[in-house]
């Protein structure tokens, strides 16, 4: 198993290759290029890790061979090295200099073409590169399920010209790109491990899923149909196929499912609950719901969950069992707005002077982020001191200053409060008089 000492031990790897199978015999170091090494500033190959990068292929790859296909949350950290190879002469000044670099260069990376496709399989033969017989992939990298790879990397001018313009101290030098790939560490962290499957069960049903054709606030007898802008507390009928089911209950938003009677014409009725609500027919207490759980201002969405009993069979390794177990299955979901509720109006009329109080359900939330009071068509802002659910105040000064001349004479505004986008739907108006 490769820890953290992975990347340093591919780095040592190749600096003992280097100094195991070259054929002049110089100094390898492994530095920054303008970093000098005490006792070493003769001939030397210098291998510098410039670059550091996850292998994209092999991110969410567990190692073959090391968890089984059932470990999940915990693969180990793939990389890919590039180094910066860099020569250097024995001497900086003499006329053969530069020439006698470039003869390092090219011993160095006949080396790395010859011997590195093969790193698990070398053993050390010069003893100036360690212990005979010893092997040169170091011991960190030994029994890795990915091979060490190392390639002459194409880097352009530019870029290796960059990179030695970020080193002001040193001077320009000839230098090639390697990259080696794949560097794999493992995490120390425990994995997940799932527990076997000791009991099968394999179910079985021929009934279909009920499917919502439409669902609107059921209108009065003089209304038409199609109201999408819900309040708490409206009727709400829903339009089916295939609802007929032992049980059946409807999901509204965030709410628990709520167990309603299936209606024999293909529509359900239910009313929009607030702050309590019975989730099933078989409690008779209603259940009451959180604050932070209630039904918000906003899109609302509508869904039938129908319970049916569906044959399997469960078991072990024999035959197994015939069992009948309830399965739920979901219907498609549609889109309400639920709208606040205004009930009253404190007071009915009033002069530009006046505060009005706005007076009904889900007329505020903290969360929302823009809430106002509608004078015609004048937006107030919703001051949020003092602001709750069922209570807001505007003052009406910047309302009466915009309105109409015909304001002078005594006119009725309709009122309406909107959260983000979500307008109340009630005929209430408020008298300003001049």
């Amino acid at each position: 198993m490769a820890d953290h000492t992975a990347i340093a031990a591919v780095s040592m790897t190749l600096r003992t290759l280097l100094l195991d199978r070259m054929t002049m015999p110089v100094q390898v170091t492994l530095a920054p290029p303008d970093v000098s090494i005490a006792g070493q500033d003769g001939a030397r190959v210098n291998l510098y890790l410039s670059e550091v990068v996850e292998n994209g292929q092999l991110k969410n790859q567990e190692i073959p061979g090391r968890g089984s296909p059932g470990a999940y949350g915990r693969p180990p950290l793939s990389l890919n090295l590039r180094y910066l190879l860099t020569t250097y002469s024995d001497s900086e000044t003499q006329a053969d200099s530069d020439l006698n670099a470039q003869r390092i260069l090219g011993d160095a990376m006949r080396v790395l073409h010859d011997f590195a496709p093969g790193l698990d399989t070398l053993a050390i033969v010069n003893p100036a590169a360690g212990v005979v017989g010893d092997p040169v992939l170091d011991a960190a990298l030994a029994d890795e399920f990915e091979r060490v790879k190392v390639t002459l990397h194409h880097a352009s001018l530019d870029e290796v010209a960059r990179l030695w313009a970020a080193l002001p101290e040193a001077a320009f030098r000839r230098s090639v790109m390697y990259e080696v790939t794949v560097v794999q560490i493992e995490t120390t962290r425990p994995r997940p491990r799932p527990r076997p499957v000791e009991t099968r069960r394999i179910m079985a049903s021929v009934r279909r899923r009920p499917h919502i054709l439409a669902a609107y606030v059921t209108p009065a007898p003089s209304e038409p149909i199609g109201e999408s802008r819900v309040r708490i507390g409206d009727e709400i009928t829903i339009v089916a196929e295939q609802m007929l089911a032992d049980k059946l209950y409807v999901r509204l938003g965030t709410l628990a499912p709520i167990r309603i009677v299936p209606g024999g014409s293909g529509e359900v009725c239910i009313t929009l609950p607030g702050a309590t609500y019975a989730a099933d027919l078989d409690h008779s207490a209603p259940r009451a719901v959180p604050p932070a759980e209630q039904l918000q201002i906003g899109p609302l969405d509508v869904q039938l969950i129908a319970e049916h009993p569906a044959d399997g069979v469960a078991g072990g390794l024999g035959r197994g069992a015939n069992v009948q177990l309830p399965r739920l299955y979901a219907s498609n979901a549609v889109v309400l707005q639920l709208v606040p509720r205004i009930t009253a109006l404190v007071p009915a009329s009033g002069t530009g002077a006046t505060t009005l109080e706005v007076q009904g359900t889900r007329l505020w939330n903290a969360k929302v982020h823009t809430a106002e009071v509608i004078l015609g068509d004048i937006a107030l802002p919703i001051p949020a001191a003092g602001a709750t659910a069922t209570s807001v105040k505007v003052p009406l000064a910047e309302a009466a200053a915009l309105l109409p001349a015909p304001a002078a004479a005594g006119t009725p505004y309709p009122i309406a409060v909107q959260l983000d986008g979500a307008r109340s739907r009630d005929p209430v108006s408020f008298l300003l008089k001049p």
